[in-house]
């Protein structure tokens, strides 16, 4: 019974990673923050060794206090790990602007839900 649940609780482990691929998490939500902004990046170019882009989230131009970014999401929709990685150039958490690099693995596509939560 104990290699039965053993090979179960493997099994699963196997397939989230495989379903989710490549998502990261910065920071953490926290009671009282809101949607600051939410995109999807996509990449189905041409074959190419690396394909990269930059995601740039900015306060509202003349706002009288930026919010504070407080959590930063980025999802890898793309299924069986075959996505692509991000990265934070500048800006992030306890700031009030990111820049984000997202980069595919070598030959494929990427495809990334980003949400940026702050108050």
């Amino acid at each position: 019974m104990k290699a039965l649940a053993c090979c179960l609780v493997i099994f699963l482990s196997v397939s989230v990673v495989l379903i989710y691929g490549d998502s990261r998490q910065w920071g953490r939500r926290v009671s009282g923050d809101r949607l600051l902004d939410y995109a999807v990046v996509v990449n189905n170019s041409l074959p190419v060794p690396e394909k990269s882009s930059i995601y740039r989230y900015l306060p509202a131009a003349g706002a009288y206090r930026p919010p504070n970014i407080t959590a930063i999401f980025t999802r890898d929709n793309v299924p069986g790990g075959k996505g692509g990685f991000a990265g934070i150039v500048s800006g992030g958490v306890n700031q009030s602007n990111v820049t984000l690099k997202l980069t595919s693995k070598p030959y494929q596509r990427f495809n990334f839900t980003i949400e940026i939560y702050g108050k």
